[in-house]
């Protein structure tokens, strides 16, 4: 019967377990500079218009949604240029066929349907 190493199985266990840590420590502080960044660059964008007071604090609110409805317009536009590559498929599609048609009835030939 073979005895196990217990010490350095521990070992490397805790040495996984310091990485990930570590790992997801970085990734937090990465996303509170991104915001703190994202701040900054909205308080000088605010600033920059001449904002102040009550303006001020409606250019940041302004800002801020700009920021948090910035993933919602590129989905869409993303959407949108899938819905046109479909399209034009369809479109190049239906052509060939109606080509592929027109030949078969010159040669007196029955066309094959299109889908």
């Amino acid at each position: 019967m073979k005895r196990q190493n217990f010490p350095a199985r521990y070992h490397a266990t805790m040495m996984l377990a310091a990485l990930f840590s570590i790992a997801v420590v970085e990734s937090a502080s990465a996303q509170i500079n991104w915001g703190r960044r994202a701040h900054r660059e909205d308080r000088d964008t605010c600033k920059r218009f001449g904002a102040d007071g009550k303006d001020y604090t409606r250019c940041m609110l302004a800002q801020q949604q700009r920021r948090d409805n910035a993933p919602l317009y590129a989905a869409e536009q993303q959407r949108n240029n899938a819905e046109a590559a479909r399209n034009n498929v369809e479109t190049v599609h239906r052509i060939r066929c109606n080509r592929e048609a027109k030949r078969a009835r010159e040669r007196g030939e029955r066309p094959l349907p299109c889908w």
